[in-house]
């Protein structure tokens, strides 16, 4: 068994912020407090959040705007992940993944469907 190893105060900065974007108290498209703002609310200093900050624009989580801040992309590492991913990908095949995965949404959504469901479809439909 190896040895427990301190995580470093970046790790746990990184940790907690996203924490705040992982529960959705920073929902996707809200902007982040300032790296001021920030080292206050952490009780560290400047270069700590900054590459804590710089840890999750890699993670594709966050995206730093200049001059209006830094928001949040998505509230996972997986969905910035692949988002980077796709982002290089050819037309062709987002199109026949998004077709792969929406057709299994519908399927699993009217599989999985209840009055509620059909009463709220169905008033849709009527404001529509």
């Amino acid at each position: 068994m190896r040895q427990v190893q301190r995580s470093s105060l970046i790790s746990q900065v990184t940790a907690a912020l996203r924490a705040e974007i992982t529960s959705q108290r920073w929902p996707v498209g809200t902007r982040i407090p300032t790296e001021a703002e920030l080292c206050e609310m952490t009780g560290t200093g400047r270069n700590t959040v900054r590459e804590a900050v710089q840890a999750l624009v890699h993670a594709g989580m966050v995206e730093r705007r200049q001059g209006s801040g830094t928001f949040v992309m998505t509230c996972s590492d997986v969905g910035g992940t692949l988002g980077k991913y796709f982002s290089d990908a050819r037309h062709r095949d987002v199109t026949e993944l998004r077709e792969t995965l929406e057709v299994t949404a519908a399927a699993l959504a009217a599989d999985r469907r209840d009055d509620a469901d059909i009463r709220a479809m169905l008033a849709a439909l009527a404001d529509r």
